[in-house]
């Protein structure tokens, strides 16, 4: 359970060093709404699927298109790339309403991911990528906010549920593109746009804002330079994680499955060794972020950060297209992923005043970071 702290002024808040990993007053005080977080998570899931398609689309378009790995790596920072719009997305809908930017970007993401197959060209599949990466800013800044007021004195809880959804979707992803391909070509693989449509419908009955957006508005308006400087210290120190982080997982989770075929082995094999990263990411997740609630955000992400290289080397150095490495794999894919949620939870207990920029601009620079981390790469 989350501890809590003396309310004070915004010009006194210091909240670095072991103060950092205390729990803002503001979520302390609010209730834990279950059925909030639930659709929220329900809502990660049905987005994230599509953009989860692009690793095992790298393959097959670099192959149908005839371009250059360097050329089709272009295609994760194009996806990437709206993503530095997300503190001003997550402003705006904190100045309004959260509601529709959530509801309509499951169906947007939906129909330009999956028509990526009938691309004529290259310029085509990067314009269709632009406004996927447009859906994808415009979801999560405002779902992470949301998420932030549904989880009151359970962040850490709150966060790895909609973590998982989003992990979860990355686990079946992969397979489902795979099999779409395989079932109705790259060109046919379209169908699956409808999944995301129709969630998006499902949402527009059953994501209710109607409170938070209520008690958002109600609440007096606090200066938010104050606050920053007051805090710029671990605000400053996590945002640096994101972005160290972003950058050494994005070559497990985007070209996982590009290195495993050119190592000979199939692409159903490289599809579920990339559903194993994120399935197992799901069960990391959410005990890293209910763990987090009862021993510390920072003890956590400190424990992740020095699994993570010795678990992806171990890796590497044992895959040999046997399926006793996939336990390997698993643990490195719950380690590497286990820390979003925390992050979240932590942006959003460390700037409580204005949840919805502080988790654009978290997400953006993990975004960015990895986008950079592809093209290295």
């Amino acid at each position: 359970m989350a501890t809590t702290t003396q309310t004070q002024s915004p010009a006194t808040v210091q909240p670095h060093g072991p103060a950092a990993d205390s729990r803002m007053p503001a979520a302390a005080e609010d209730t834990y709404d279950p059925q909030g977080v639930a659709v929220a998570a329900g809502a990660h899931f049905a987005h994230d699927m599509y953009p989860s398609f692009i690793g095992p689309l790298v393959p097959v378009i670099q192959e149908k298109l005839g371009i250059s790995l360097a050329l089709a790596s272009l295609i994760i920072p194009a996806q990437q790339l709206p993503s530095v719009f997300q503190p001003v997305i997550g402003m705006v809908a904190d100045r309004t309403s959260r509601r529709w930017f959530v509801v309509l970007s499951p169906a947007t993401a939906a129909v330009s991911l999956s028509s990526v197959g009938l691309a004529p060209n290259f310029a085509v599949v990067l314009i269709l990528l632009l406004i996927s990466g447009l859906s994808s800013a415009t979801f999560h800044a405002p779902a992470v906010a949301l998420v932030g007021e549904f989880g009151g004195n359970r962040m850490g809880r709150a966060m790895s549920i909609f973590m998982a959804g989003g992990e979860l979707s990355r686990t079946l992803g992969p397979i489902i593109i795979t099999a779409a391909i395989a079932m109705f070509t790259l060109e046919g693989s379209f169908v699956v746009m409808v999944f995301g449509i129709v969630a998006s419908v499902i949402l527009y009955f059953t994501l209710d804002t109607k409170a938070t957006d209520a008690k958002r508005m109600a609440t007096a308006s606090v200066p938010i330079k104050p606050i920053l400087r007051a805090r710029r210290r671990p605000i400053t120190a996590l945002l640096a994680y994101s972005v160290i982080t972003g950058i050494a997982t994005t070559p497990l989770h985007f070209f996982l499955v590009e290195l495993l075929t050119e190592k000979g082995r199939s692409e159903w094999y490289g599809g579920f060794a990339l559903s194993t990263v994120f399935a197992a990411g799901v069960v990391g997740g959410l005990i890293g972020g209910s763990l987090s609630d009862r021993i510390g955000r920072q003890k956590m992400l400190l424990l992740f950060t020095s699994a993570t290289p010795p678990m992806l080397y171990l890796f590497l150095w044992l895959e040999n297209g046997g399926l006793p490495v996939f336990a390997v794999l698993a643990l490195a894919g719950a380690i590497t992923m286990a820390p979003r949620s925390v992050v979240l939870a932590q942006g959003a207990e460390l700037l409580p005043e204005a949840r919805g920029p502080m988790a654009g601009l978290l997400l953006a620079l993990g975004f960015v970071s990895m986008s950079i981390a592809a093209l290295v790469f």
